[in-house]
Order: structure tokens, then sequence, then C-alpha cells
């Protein structure tokens, strides 16, 4: 009988594919099946305070498993070298970086709720209701452009940013960003969006359009087709 543990990878990506189509449903007054899952994949971490955290932000709707999956956890391959992230001696760096992730999202989310207005902050409220995203743009929210490890942290005119938010947007915070921290997923499905929407730094503010396809038609460094 082959009683070895599946690798954190299959762990997250099993977990995150079953909680993403449960928050999706219209119909949530069905329990979560992901319990075994998120048992499954907290065994690889034996420090009580991370598990909580993990469970917390696991957990979360707004919590970038999606785009989680497509950078923390899926292959490298847009590089001379590749990256398979089954790899025995990647999953102790894993298991990290998630915590990380989750930290960092988990402080985000009360450092809305505490130096600004989390009503007017974003282009939604984050108050976990399914308020409507915006549509009447040009943006579809698939939050590629997001998939950076940092920007100049130069907040609008007359913004003040939280001190350790300047290292987060300048990806000096999460070890190994591939990812800006401040993106959000809207309830599981594959749709992100900026948590500092209406404050995001003067670099986010200018990225138009034209740069969008630019990032679209550009190889990407993950394979997550599996």
């Amino acid at each position: 009988m082959d009683t070895k543990r599946p690798h954190i990878t299959e762990l997250f990506k099993h977990f995150a594919s079953v909680q993403q189509d449960w928050l999706s449903s219209r119909n949530r007054e069905t329990q979560n099946p992901v319990d075994g899952l998120l048992k499954q994949l907290l065994s690889h971490y034996h420090i009580e305070s991370e598990v909580s955290t993990l469970q917390q932000a696991l957990l979360d709707p707004y919590f970038p498993l999606g785009m989680l999956g497509r950078t923390l956890f899926a292959d490298v391959v847009g590089m001379r070298f590749y990256i398979n992230k089954l790899r025995p001696d990647l999953e102790p760096v894993l298991a990290v970086e998630l915590v990380e992730w989750a930290a960092a999202f988990l402080r985000i989310r009360l450092d809305i709720q505490t130096f600004f207005d989390p009503e007017t902050i974003t282009c939604i409220p984050v108050d976990g209701k399914r308020h409507q995203l915006p549509s009447d743009q040009w943006c579809t929210l698939c939050g590629v452009c997001c998939q950076i490890g940092g920007v100049p942290p130069d907040p609008p005119q007359d913004v003040r940013y939280p001190d350790h938010w300047y290292t987060f947007l300048a990806g000096e915070k999460v070890e190994n960003q591939q990812l800006c921290p401040f993106l959000f997923q809207y309830f599981g499905e594959q749709r992100f969006f900026c948590a500092i929407h209406n404050i995001k730094p003067i670099a986010c503010r200018q990225f138009d359009q034209e740069e969008c396809h630019q990032r679209l038609v550009e190889r990407d460094l993950h394979d997550y087709s599996h």
C-alpha cells in the first residue's frame, strides 16, 4: 500500500479547484465540500499560527486561489530552464511561500478596514457580499497585468499608504513575488480585481489598454494547463 503523502502542489490545486467551484456556485446553501481537502493541505504545517493564518485566508472569498495556481504553483516554462513544481525539494519552499501569501492577504484585508473606507477603496465593497463588478470598461479583470514582481510604490496625490504597503507594492515583502498581493479574486470566478483600485499606485493607474494587449500576447512564464 502506497502511503506517500501527496505533494503540496497537488493538494493546493485540488483544494483550490473545489473551493472555487463552491464559491462561484450561486447555491451556496450546501455544505462546503473542502473540509477534508483543507485538512490534508494543512497537514504540511505544524505551527499553530501558520495553520490559523492559512485557514482564515484560504476560505476567504477574495483570496486569489486561481491566480496563485497560475503562478506560485504552476510550472515555469517561459525561461531557458524548466521548473517542475512537483519537485520534492520545492515542497518546503512552496509551503513557506503559501503562508507568506496568506499572511500578506490578511494584513491587507485588515489594513483596508483600519486605515481607509472599505466601502470605497476598491471598485466594490469587500464585505463578503456579491456586489457587481465594473463592466463598462476595457479591462476584463483577467489579472494578467498583476502577475508582477512589484511596481514603484508611488501613491496618488493626497494619499498616504501604511508604511508596510510600500514594501508590499515594491515586491520586497513577499519572497519570490510573482503576483501583486493586492490582487483579490471574486468568489472563485476567474475574475480578479485590485483591492485598492481607487488609490492604486500611479504606475498602475497609467497602465492602459495598449499595454494590456501587449502584455497578453507576450509568452507567459507559467504552464497552468494541468
